[in-house]
């Protein structure tokens, strides 16, 4: 499977109304952060059935307050989501949207990371749904840096009841991009670079999702495992991006137009792993391919 949504249930360019208003995310139901990195309940903590992490996850499904569709921070907690199958960018206007529900309006701290361990400021948010500008907050434009980490810290505005502390239903990107990581052992033989039939059916899935998205700049990143020489793995890596970049040309139609950015490849070789290599289950997941689809701008603007 090629996202954690189906293919045939994603839905791009979706609207949401919440208490009368109209949350429009351009990724649709992809748009949302899809993991717990960590949830550290503050003092006091909320009652056992507000306080799971993961109730933060995928879109909003809020009712009513004490329906536990929803995490509650606890007086000062904090609470990090990763966004795995997306991430987010600066774009013109705002970038993330906070669905903090409740009847308490709830503050909190909001922190962005790229790898989750160097983490930038970017304001704080008065609670309650809500929006921030990734760029506004930083005072300059950071458009190529994609973001896939969110750290939330609440300010201890109200500190009673079974839900002290913001309450959060969801995450979502409004300057949302599209991130697959691909197992090269799904794509390729070992130390081959020609596509196996398997990988032509997901990467038919990636063409099927692009045509819904035209004209988006698609980046292909080649990864290998820590074996072998550096330049050995630097081609490898630059092969097997090419191999992708080469199949995906032959489903996307729209080269011609000029509206079409293009796609570019790029190998790190064994530069940048994200597991272990000295173990066989880490060099797997480090043997990879990245593909990252950034929406064209017009992409961002509610039709």
């Amino acid at each position: 499977m090629l996202a954690q949504i189906p293919m045939d249930s994603i839905e791009l360019q979706k609207t949401y109304v919440i208490s009368d208003e109209e949350v429009y995310l351009p990724l649709g139901n992809m748009a949302f952060a899809d993991s717990v990195v960590s949830y550290i309940p503050g003092i006091p903590a909320p009652q056992a059935e507000y306080a799971n992490p993961e109730k933060a996850l995928g879109e909003p499904d809020y009712n009513y307050y004490m329906d536990d569709s929803y995490v509650s921070l606890g007086c000062k907690g904090q609470l990090t989501l990763k966004f795995i199958d997306n991430g987010f960018i600066d774009i013109e206007g705002d970038d993330l949207y906070f669905f903090e529900i409740g009847p308490s309006v709830e503050s909190f701290k909001v922190e962005i990371s790229t790898d989750g361990k160097d983490w930038i400021y970017i304001g704080t948010l008065p609670g309650s749904n809500c929006s921030i500008d990734i760029g506004k907050s930083q005072r300059v434009r950071t458009e190529k840096e994609v973001y896939y980490y969110v750290r939330l810290t609440d300010l201890g505005d109200f500190c009673r009841g079974p839900t002290p502390g913001a309450d959060i239903d969801a995450v979502g990107a409004i300057g949302g991009v599209l991130k697959f990581n691909l197992a090269a052992k799904v794509l390729f033989d070992s130390d081959k670079y020609e596509l196996k039939p398997k990988a032509k059916e997901i990467l038919n899935e990636l063409g099927d999702l692009l045509e819904l998205m035209p004209y988006a700049f698609i980046q292909i990143d080649g990864h290998t495992d820590g074996d072998a020489s550096i330049e050995y793995n630097e081609t490898l890596g630059a092969n097997r991006a090419q191999s992708v970049k080469e199949y995906l040309d032959q489903l996307v139609n729209y080269g011609d137009n000029p509206l079409y950015i293009g796609m570019q490849t790029h190998s790190f070789g064994k530069r940048k792993p994200i597991s272990d290599n000295h173990t066989e289950e880490g060099k797997q997941k480090n043997r990879r391919v990245e593909i990252t689809i950034v929406p064209p701008d017009t992409f961002f603007v509610k039709p």
